[in-house]
Protein backbone atom coordinates (compact mmCIF):
# COMPACT_ATOMS: atom_id res chain seq x y z
CA UNK A 1 0.00 0.00 0.00
CA UNK A 2 3.16 2.43 0.69
CA UNK A 3 4.51 1.86 -2.77
CA UNK A 4 1.58 2.36 -4.25
CA UNK A 5 0.68 5.48 -2.60
CA UNK A 6 4.22 6.81 -2.91
CA UNK A 7 3.99 5.71 -6.84
CA UNK A 8 0.55 7.80 -7.18
CA UNK A 9 2.35 10.95 -5.57
CA UNK A 10 5.58 11.00 -7.70
CA UNK A 11 3.12 10.67 -10.51
CA UNK A 12 1.26 13.63 -9.43
CA UNK A 13 4.27 15.71 -9.17
CA UNK A 14 5.55 14.45 -12.88
CA UNK A 15 2.11 15.67 -14.27
CA UNK A 16 1.60 18.92 -12.53
CA UNK A 17 5.22 19.93 -11.89
CA UNK A 18 6.37 20.02 -15.19
CA UNK A 19 3.61 20.71 -17.03
CA UNK A 20 4.19 23.20 -19.59
CA UNK A 21 1.93 26.13 -21.35
CA UNK A 22 1.02 25.26 -25.00
CA UNK A 23 -1.80 25.46 -27.30
CA UNK A 24 -4.72 23.15 -27.67
CA UNK A 25 -6.73 22.52 -30.16
CA UNK A 26 -10.46 23.10 -29.86
CA UNK A 27 -13.60 23.21 -31.42
CA UNK A 28 -16.59 25.61 -30.69
CA UNK A 29 -19.15 25.16 -33.02
CA UNK A 30 -20.71 21.04 -33.92
CA UNK A 31 -23.78 19.27 -33.69
CA UNK A 32 -24.61 16.26 -32.62
CA UNK A 33 -27.96 13.96 -32.68
CA UNK A 34 -29.67 16.01 -29.70
CA UNK A 35 -30.31 18.73 -33.00
CA UNK A 36 -29.70 18.77 -36.80
CA UNK A 37 -26.11 16.75 -36.49
CA UNK A 38 -25.51 13.19 -38.26
CA UNK A 39 -23.12 12.24 -35.07
CA UNK A 40 -24.07 11.02 -31.11
CA UNK A 41 -22.31 13.47 -28.34
CA UNK A 42 -19.87 10.54 -27.69
CA UNK A 43 -19.35 9.50 -31.21
CA UNK A 44 -18.21 13.45 -32.21
CA UNK A 45 -16.11 13.83 -29.40
CA UNK A 46 -14.09 10.83 -30.48
CA UNK A 47 -14.11 11.73 -33.88
CA UNK A 48 -12.77 15.51 -32.87
CA UNK A 49 -10.26 13.78 -30.45
CA UNK A 50 -9.32 11.69 -33.35
CA UNK A 51 -8.16 14.76 -35.42
CA UNK A 52 -6.07 15.96 -33.02
CA UNK A 53 -8.83 18.20 -30.76
CA UNK A 54 -8.85 18.04 -26.58
CA UNK A 55 -11.44 20.66 -26.07
CA UNK A 56 -14.80 20.46 -27.50
CA UNK A 57 -18.01 22.42 -26.98
CA UNK A 58 -20.78 21.05 -28.45
CA UNK A 59 -23.38 23.31 -29.86
CA UNK A 60 -26.97 21.29 -30.40
CA UNK A 61 -29.66 23.93 -31.05
CA UNK A 62 -31.53 25.37 -27.86
CA UNK A 63 -29.94 21.90 -26.52
CA UNK A 64 -26.70 21.88 -23.51
CA UNK A 65 -24.91 18.76 -23.57
CA UNK A 66 -24.01 18.00 -20.28
CA UNK A 67 -20.28 16.55 -19.83
CA UNK A 68 -21.11 13.63 -18.27
CA UNK A 69 -23.13 12.42 -21.83
CA UNK A 70 -19.57 12.30 -23.17
CA UNK A 71 -16.35 10.14 -22.20
CA UNK A 72 -13.89 10.74 -24.76
CA UNK A 73 -10.39 9.82 -22.02
CA UNK A 74 -8.29 13.31 -23.26
CA UNK A 75 -10.94 15.49 -24.05
CA UNK A 76 -12.38 18.20 -22.16
CA UNK A 77 -16.30 19.02 -22.56
CA UNK A 78 -17.36 22.45 -22.30
CA UNK A 79 -21.28 22.48 -21.88
CA UNK A 80 -22.40 24.64 -24.36
CA UNK A 81 -25.10 25.70 -25.90
CA UNK A 82 -26.29 26.74 -29.53
CA UNK A 83 -29.05 29.81 -28.52
CA UNK A 84 -31.02 29.42 -31.59
CA UNK A 85 -33.85 32.13 -32.57
CA UNK A 86 -34.17 34.57 -35.40
CA UNK A 87 -30.16 34.47 -34.69
CA UNK A 88 -27.51 31.93 -33.84
CA UNK A 89 -25.48 32.54 -30.41
CA UNK A 90 -22.90 29.95 -29.09
CA UNK A 91 -22.82 29.83 -25.89
CA UNK A 92 -20.20 28.37 -23.52
CA UNK A 93 -19.59 26.66 -19.60
CA UNK A 94 -22.97 26.66 -19.38
CA UNK A 95 -25.03 25.21 -16.01
CA UNK A 96 -28.46 25.10 -17.83
CA UNK A 97 -29.96 25.25 -20.83
CA UNK A 98 -31.28 28.72 -22.57
CA UNK A 99 -34.37 28.14 -24.04
CA UNK A 100 -35.27 31.85 -26.23
CA UNK A 101 -39.12 31.33 -26.00
CA UNK A 102 -40.16 35.02 -26.24
CA UNK A 103 -41.40 35.98 -29.84
CA UNK A 104 -38.67 39.01 -29.59
CA UNK A 105 -36.12 37.42 -28.11
CA UNK A 106 -32.84 39.07 -28.96
CA UNK A 107 -29.03 39.60 -28.96
CA UNK A 108 -29.05 41.81 -25.83
CA UNK A 109 -31.50 38.92 -24.31
CA UNK A 110 -29.42 36.19 -25.00
CA UNK A 111 -26.08 38.36 -24.21
CA UNK A 112 -27.72 39.02 -20.49
CA UNK A 113 -28.76 35.30 -19.97
CA UNK A 114 -25.43 34.16 -20.83
CA UNK A 115 -23.97 36.53 -18.60
CA UNK A 116 -26.05 35.38 -15.07
CA UNK A 117 -24.73 31.96 -15.65
CA UNK A 118 -20.63 33.80 -15.71
CA UNK A 119 -20.35 32.00 -19.26
CA UNK A 120 -19.01 33.29 -22.66
CA UNK A 121 -21.34 33.97 -25.61
CA UNK A 122 -20.12 34.38 -29.27
CA UNK A 123 -22.09 35.86 -32.35
CA UNK A 124 -22.41 33.31 -35.04
CA UNK A 125 -22.00 33.81 -38.98
CA UNK A 126 -23.22 36.93 -38.93
CA UNK A 127 -22.56 38.20 -42.45
CA UNK A 128 -24.16 38.67 -45.36
CA UNK A 129 -23.47 35.95 -47.88
CA UNK A 130 -24.89 33.29 -50.50
CA UNK A 131 -24.80 30.81 -47.56
CA UNK A 132 -26.21 32.90 -44.63
CA UNK A 133 -29.74 33.70 -44.14
CA UNK A 134 -30.68 36.93 -44.22
CA UNK A 135 -31.91 37.00 -40.71
CA UNK A 136 -28.38 36.04 -39.35
CA UNK A 137 -27.28 39.43 -40.77
CA UNK A 138 -25.56 41.78 -38.36
CA UNK A 139 -23.90 45.22 -39.12
CA UNK A 140 -21.39 46.48 -36.68
CA UNK A 141 -23.39 49.34 -35.64
CA UNK A 142 -26.09 47.16 -34.56
CA UNK A 143 -23.40 45.36 -32.47
CA UNK A 144 -22.26 48.64 -31.12
CA UNK A 145 -25.39 49.62 -30.29
CA UNK A 146 -25.70 47.37 -27.56
CA UNK A 147 -25.80 47.90 -24.31
CA UNK A 148 -22.83 44.58 -23.61
CA UNK A 149 -21.10 43.12 -26.49
CA UNK A 150 -20.80 39.23 -26.87
CA UNK A 151 -17.41 37.98 -25.56
CA UNK A 152 -16.27 36.58 -29.84
CA UNK A 153 -17.02 36.90 -32.82
CA UNK A 154 -17.52 33.72 -35.19
CA UNK A 155 -15.02 35.05 -38.14
CA UNK A 156 -14.50 31.90 -40.10
CA UNK A 157 -17.75 29.63 -40.12
CA UNK A 158 -16.86 26.37 -42.22
CA UNK A 159 -20.42 26.23 -43.48
CA UNK A 160 -21.07 30.18 -44.93
CA UNK A 161 -17.25 30.29 -45.56
CA UNK A 162 -16.15 27.45 -48.02
CA UNK A 163 -17.24 29.59 -50.97
CA UNK A 164 -16.07 33.29 -49.78
CA UNK A 165 -18.43 35.33 -50.55
CA UNK A 166 -17.97 38.19 -48.00
CA UNK A 167 -14.79 39.55 -46.01
CA UNK A 168 -16.74 39.59 -42.57
CA UNK A 169 -13.20 40.81 -40.93
CA UNK A 170 -14.09 44.35 -41.94
CA UNK A 171 -17.14 44.29 -39.46
CA UNK A 172 -14.59 42.66 -36.91
CA UNK A 173 -12.06 45.94 -37.70
CA UNK A 174 -15.18 48.04 -37.42
CA UNK A 175 -15.93 47.19 -33.82
CA UNK A 176 -11.90 47.30 -32.88
CA UNK A 177 -12.13 50.80 -34.72
CA UNK A 178 -14.71 52.00 -32.55
CA UNK A 179 -12.62 51.29 -29.32
CA UNK A 180 -14.65 47.82 -28.26
CA UNK A 181 -12.69 44.68 -27.09
CA UNK A 182 -14.17 41.81 -29.11
CA UNK A 183 -12.32 38.01 -30.05
CA UNK A 184 -12.19 36.34 -33.24
CA UNK A 185 -12.87 32.74 -33.18
CA UNK A 186 -12.85 29.89 -36.18
CA UNK A 187 -15.33 27.08 -36.39
CA UNK A 188 -16.30 23.93 -38.39
CA UNK A 189 -20.37 24.29 -37.67
CA UNK A 190 -19.72 20.42 -38.14
CA UNK A 191 -23.64 18.58 -39.13
CA UNK A 192 -22.77 17.34 -41.67
CA UNK A 193 -25.26 19.27 -43.88
CA UNK A 194 -23.61 18.18 -47.57
CA UNK A 195 -19.88 16.80 -47.60
CA UNK A 196 -18.65 15.75 -44.27
CA UNK A 197 -14.94 16.12 -45.61
CA UNK A 198 -15.52 19.50 -46.92
CA UNK A 199 -17.03 20.67 -43.33
CA UNK A 200 -15.07 18.12 -40.40
CA UNK A 201 -11.72 19.81 -39.02
CA UNK A 202 -11.77 23.25 -41.15
CA UNK A 203 -12.01 25.94 -39.03
CA UNK A 204 -10.70 25.74 -34.87
CA UNK A 205 -8.73 27.43 -32.04
CA UNK A 206 -5.46 27.05 -30.80
CA UNK A 207 -6.17 28.28 -27.06
CA UNK A 208 -2.82 28.69 -24.89
CA UNK A 209 -3.22 27.11 -21.83
CA UNK A 210 -0.89 25.95 -18.43
CA UNK A 211 -2.90 22.51 -17.86
CA UNK A 212 -6.26 21.48 -19.79
CA UNK A 213 -8.97 22.25 -17.42
CA UNK A 214 -12.27 24.02 -17.77
CA UNK A 215 -11.35 26.89 -15.66
CA UNK A 216 -8.16 27.50 -17.77
CA UNK A 217 -10.09 27.46 -20.59
CA UNK A 218 -12.42 29.78 -19.59
CA UNK A 219 -9.73 32.70 -18.51
CA UNK A 220 -8.13 32.00 -21.82
CA UNK A 221 -10.98 32.45 -23.93
CA UNK A 222 -11.91 35.52 -21.17
CA UNK A 223 -8.65 37.18 -22.26
CA UNK A 224 -8.26 36.55 -25.61
CA UNK A 225 -5.24 34.12 -25.52
CA UNK A 226 -6.03 31.75 -28.10
CA UNK A 227 -5.81 32.07 -32.15
CA UNK A 228 -8.16 31.16 -34.84
CA UNK A 229 -7.08 29.21 -37.60
CA UNK A 230 -7.82 27.39 -40.72
CA UNK A 231 -4.84 25.43 -41.12
CA UNK A 232 -1.85 27.76 -40.44
CA UNK A 233 -0.13 27.26 -37.44
CA UNK A 234 2.00 29.76 -35.40
CA UNK A 235 5.29 28.82 -33.69
CA UNK A 236 6.25 31.57 -32.43
CA UNK A 237 4.75 34.81 -31.29
CA UNK A 238 5.13 37.27 -28.82
CA UNK A 239 4.31 40.97 -27.65
CA UNK A 240 6.87 43.36 -26.18
CA UNK A 241 5.94 46.06 -24.15
CA UNK A 242 8.59 48.78 -24.09
CA UNK A 243 5.99 51.58 -22.80
CA UNK A 244 6.14 54.34 -25.63
CA UNK A 245 5.80 51.02 -28.20
CA UNK A 246 5.15 47.64 -28.40
CA UNK A 247 7.18 45.00 -30.74
CA UNK A 248 5.31 42.08 -31.91
CA UNK A 249 6.75 39.19 -33.81
CA UNK A 250 5.35 36.26 -35.17
CA UNK A 251 6.98 33.08 -36.84
CA UNK A 252 4.43 30.40 -38.54
CA UNK A 253 5.31 26.77 -39.88
CA UNK A 254 3.89 27.11 -42.73
CA UNK A 255 2.56 30.44 -43.69
CA UNK A 256 3.76 32.65 -46.88
CA UNK A 257 2.32 35.43 -45.96
CA UNK A 258 2.08 37.62 -42.99
CA UNK A 259 -0.50 40.72 -43.04
CA UNK A 260 -0.86 43.33 -40.14
CA UNK A 261 -4.54 44.48 -40.34
CA UNK A 262 -5.58 47.86 -38.06
CA UNK A 263 -8.03 50.59 -37.38
CA UNK A 264 -10.56 50.72 -40.42
CA UNK A 265 -9.70 47.61 -42.17
CA UNK A 266 -6.33 48.80 -43.21
CA UNK A 267 -3.31 46.73 -43.99
CA UNK A 268 -0.49 48.51 -41.77
CA UNK A 269 1.92 46.14 -42.74
CA UNK A 270 2.71 42.98 -44.99
CA UNK A 271 5.65 40.56 -46.36
CA UNK A 272 5.28 37.44 -48.00
CA UNK A 273 7.50 35.58 -45.66
CA UNK A 274 7.01 33.05 -42.65
CA UNK A 275 8.16 35.28 -39.73
CA UNK A 276 7.35 38.99 -39.61
CA UNK A 277 8.28 41.88 -36.99
CA UNK A 278 5.88 44.83 -36.33
CA UNK A 279 5.90 48.10 -34.32
CA UNK A 280 2.80 49.12 -32.59
CA UNK A 281 3.44 53.09 -31.58
CA UNK A 282 0.87 55.32 -34.06
CA UNK A 283 -2.15 53.23 -34.17
CA UNK A 284 -4.66 51.66 -31.71
CA UNK A 285 -4.47 48.23 -31.72
CA UNK A 286 -3.28 45.82 -34.52
CA UNK A 287 -4.45 41.81 -35.29
CA UNK A 288 -2.14 39.72 -37.79
CA UNK A 289 -3.68 37.56 -40.48
CA UNK A 290 -1.17 35.05 -41.72
CA UNK A 291 -1.99 33.07 -44.63
CA UNK A 292 -0.77 30.06 -46.70
CA UNK A 293 -1.72 30.34 -50.76
CA UNK A 294 -3.37 27.98 -52.26
CA UNK A 295 -2.82 26.43 -55.67
CA UNK A 296 -3.96 29.61 -57.80
CA UNK A 297 -4.74 31.45 -55.00
CA UNK A 298 -7.70 28.59 -54.09
CA UNK A 299 -7.61 27.01 -50.99
CA UNK A 300 -6.29 29.53 -48.79
CA UNK A 301 -5.05 28.47 -44.93
CA UNK A 302 -5.46 31.42 -42.68
CA UNK A 303 -4.49 32.19 -39.15
CA UNK A 304 -5.92 34.94 -37.25
CA UNK A 305 -4.19 36.49 -33.85
CA UNK A 306 -6.30 38.74 -31.22
CA UNK A 307 -5.90 42.07 -31.31
CA UNK A 308 -3.07 43.98 -29.69
CA UNK A 309 -4.17 47.40 -28.27
CA UNK A 310 -1.84 49.98 -27.73
CA UNK A 311 -2.80 51.65 -24.44
CA UNK A 312 -3.10 48.07 -22.89
CA UNK A 313 -0.49 46.89 -20.93
CA UNK A 314 -1.37 43.07 -21.07
CA UNK A 315 -3.07 41.88 -24.26
CA UNK A 316 -4.62 38.94 -25.02
CA UNK A 317 -1.46 36.80 -26.89
CA UNK A 318 0.76 34.51 -25.69
CA UNK A 319 3.18 36.25 -23.72
CA UNK A 320 4.43 39.83 -23.25
CA UNK A 321 8.34 40.27 -22.20
CA UNK A 322 10.11 42.69 -20.30
CA UNK A 323 13.47 43.87 -22.20
CA UNK A 324 16.23 40.92 -21.57
CA UNK A 325 19.14 41.19 -19.82
CA UNK A 326 21.58 41.87 -23.00
CA UNK A 327 23.35 44.80 -23.72
CA UNK A 328 23.27 46.74 -27.37
CA UNK A 329 25.52 49.61 -27.81
CA UNK A 330 25.58 52.12 -28.90
CA UNK A 331 21.89 52.21 -29.63
CA UNK A 332 21.20 54.41 -31.92
CA UNK A 333 24.41 53.22 -33.73
CA UNK A 334 25.57 54.74 -37.20
CA UNK A 335 29.01 52.76 -38.27
CA UNK A 336 28.87 49.38 -35.64
CA UNK A 337 26.72 47.34 -33.30
CA UNK A 338 27.51 45.35 -30.10
CA UNK A 339 25.42 42.55 -28.78
CA UNK A 340 26.40 41.79 -25.46
CA UNK A 341 25.36 39.01 -23.26
CA UNK A 342 28.03 38.49 -20.43
CA UNK A 343 25.30 38.99 -18.07
CA UNK A 344 22.91 36.85 -19.91
CA UNK A 345 22.31 34.07 -17.92
CA UNK A 346 20.78 31.64 -20.51
CA UNK A 347 22.48 29.85 -23.69
CA UNK A 348 21.66 31.35 -26.72
CA UNK A 349 20.78 29.20 -29.68
CA UNK A 350 20.43 31.78 -32.79
CA UNK A 351 20.41 35.51 -32.83
CA UNK A 352 19.45 37.33 -36.53
CA UNK A 353 18.07 41.08 -37.50
CA UNK A 354 15.46 42.01 -39.15
CA UNK A 355 14.84 45.00 -41.05
CA UNK A 356 11.37 47.51 -40.87
CA UNK A 357 10.63 45.91 -43.90
CA UNK A 358 10.04 42.21 -41.84
CA UNK A 359 13.44 40.70 -43.88
CA UNK A 360 16.43 38.81 -42.33
CA UNK A 361 19.33 40.88 -42.49
CA UNK A 362 21.71 38.93 -40.36
CA UNK A 363 21.41 35.49 -38.85
CA UNK A 364 24.29 33.77 -36.22
CA UNK A 365 23.62 30.25 -35.44
CA UNK A 366 27.21 29.54 -34.50
CA UNK A 367 26.40 31.23 -30.70
CA UNK A 368 29.01 31.02 -28.67
CA UNK A 369 28.14 30.74 -25.13
CA UNK A 370 31.68 31.73 -23.34
CA UNK A 371 32.86 34.85 -25.03
CA UNK A 372 29.54 36.80 -25.00
CA UNK A 373 29.88 39.70 -27.17
CA UNK A 374 29.15 40.12 -30.75
CA UNK A 375 30.47 43.04 -32.63
CA UNK A 376 28.87 43.95 -35.80
CA UNK A 377 29.94 46.44 -38.71
CA UNK A 378 26.33 48.89 -39.92
CA UNK A 379 28.52 50.61 -42.68
CA UNK A 380 26.66 48.86 -45.20
CA UNK A 381 23.24 49.56 -43.34
CA UNK A 382 20.78 51.47 -44.47
CA UNK A 383 19.08 53.76 -42.12
CA UNK A 384 16.37 52.75 -39.86
CA UNK A 385 14.73 50.85 -37.48
CA UNK A 386 15.85 46.46 -36.48
CA UNK A 387 15.17 44.25 -34.62
CA UNK A 388 17.05 41.62 -32.81
CA UNK A 389 15.58 38.51 -32.72
CA UNK A 390 17.43 36.11 -30.14
CA UNK A 391 16.31 32.76 -29.27
CA UNK A 392 17.53 30.37 -26.51
CA UNK A 393 18.35 27.23 -26.36
CA UNK A 394 14.85 26.50 -24.36
CA UNK A 395 12.84 28.44 -28.01
CA UNK A 396 12.38 30.94 -25.70
CA UNK A 397 12.21 34.13 -27.73
CA UNK A 398 13.43 37.64 -26.77
CA UNK A 399 13.87 40.84 -29.18
CA UNK A 400 15.56 44.40 -28.79
CA UNK A 401 14.99 47.40 -31.48
CA UNK A 402 17.93 48.70 -32.75
CA UNK A 403 18.00 52.25 -34.73
CA UNK A 404 20.13 52.79 -36.99
CA UNK A 405 21.47 56.38 -38.17
CA UNK A 406 23.47 58.00 -40.95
Amino acid sequence: MKFIVTTLFLLMIFVFGFAQPRYYKAQMHCHTTNSDGGYSPQDLAQKYFDAGYEVIMITDHNYMTHEAEVNVPGMLVIQSEEITFSRHMNAFFLNNVILPEADDYSCEMAINDVIEQDALIMLNHYCEGLFTEDSWAVSADEILSWPLLPNMLEIWNTGTETIQTHDDKSIWDAILTAGSVIWGSATDDFHPSVSEALEFNKGWNMIWLDSLCAINVYESLLNGNFYASTGVEISNYEVIDYGTHKIINIESNNADKIAFWGPNHQVLFEVSESFASFTLDSHDFVRIELTKTGFLGMGNKYAWTQPVFFDQTTTGNLCTKSEPNINVYPNPTDNYLNIDYNQFNKEINNIKIVNNLGKVFYQNQQISNYNKQIQLSTDMWAAGDYTIIVELTDKTIVTIKVVVTK
